[in-house]
């Protein structure tokens, strides 16, 4: 590990001692520990991707790198129509792209899985709140990562205090303008000095935070880590829901939420180096880095 007082030193490759960490391949390894040889699938957590009523593209790349994390078992939870037969047929296509992933209609719970992200492409629809307002007050079994249109509903309802009464651990993963509407300062404030401002939303609210960006914040409001991987391919959507279905899956195989965090953030960057080594900076998309998973994790080994 590598240490710097403050964000500007981090950046600049300054480190001797300090409060924020920059994890290298040695450290995320020990998050990705040799599996034992009799491992089953019960023992490895599951992860469900919630689905809204917007974009169902969103949830998928989340599925498909839930998929690669380790998680014994990945779910898709979509909304129930008015049609058996159309949610038979929803049934049907999704489990086609995705054989491996469990596909399951919900109405309003309850949730048994040990992580559930949730937000990615839902929406602006109410019932997205009412979902939201259901999680955070009844599921008590693991953490929950909130993404995208999650956070916009807390930021347009004023949903904050429920993240402090919550019956679970939160994770939330904006991007500079939507921390902007959480946490009420300016982008170009945030900006300034991440790292500060995360630390204090994640200490107010008792969450963990993973402030996206060109050098990702992750904060649990005591513990500051600065994510050294990433480039310039995934500046582009889809990104961030890639993130969320490998942070559910990799919280769901047992770590923390800091540490699951922490490994997500530096293993989906390396995904995204080793898409660009290939493709060039500008082609790659989410599933062209949610592919590289697997050499990204195996790499940690080979360094």
């Amino acid at each position: 590990m590598k240490y710097a007082q403050n964000y500007r030193e981090a950046l600049e490759g300054r480190f001797k001692e300090g409060p924020l960490v920059l994890y290298e391949d040695g450290d995320v390894a020990a998050l990705f520990p040799p599996r034992k040889a009799d491992l089953n699938k019960g023992e490895c957590g599951s992860a469900a991707i919630l689905a809204g009523y917007g974009s169902w593209g969103a949830p998928l790349m989340a599925v498909g790198a839930a998929l690669r994390s380790g998680a014994g078992y990945t779910e898709l939870w979509l909304p129930h129509t008015e049609s058996a037969e159309t949610d038979e047929m929803h049934r049907t296509v999704f489990s086609a792209k995705y054989p491996a992933c469990i596909v399951k209609f919900y109405a309003g719970g309850p949730f048994s899985a040990k992580a559930i992200a949730f937000g990615m492409g839902a929406g602006a629809d109410p019932a997205v709140k009412e979902m939201l307002e259901a999680l955070l007050t009844t599921y008590e079994n693991g953490a929950l990562v909130l993404d995208a249109d999650a956070l916009n509903a807390i930021s347009a309802n004023k949903m904050h205090d429920l993240l402090k009464r919550r019956g679970c651990s939160v994770v939330v993963t904006p991007h500079p303008k939507e921390f902007s509407r959480l946490s009420g300062r300016s982008v170009y404030e945030i900006l300034s000095d991440p790292a500060v401002y995360a630390r204090a939303f994640a200490e107010e609210y008792g969450v963990t935070v993973v402030l996206k960006s060109h050098r990702t914040v992750i904060t649990d409001g005591k513990r500051i880590a600065v994510n050294t991987t990433g480039s310039p391919a995934l500046a582009k959507g889809g990104s961030g829901d890639t993130l969320a279905g490998f942070l559910a899956g990799t919280i769901a195989r047992g770590l923390a939420p800091f540490e699951a965090s922490v490994a997500s953030s530096y293993i989906l960057g390396r995904a995204g180096e080793l898409a660009a080594r290939d493709l060039g900076e500008y082609s790659p998309d989410a599933s062209d880095v949610t592919a590289r998973i697997p050499a990204a994790i195996k790499g940690l080994y080979e360094a």
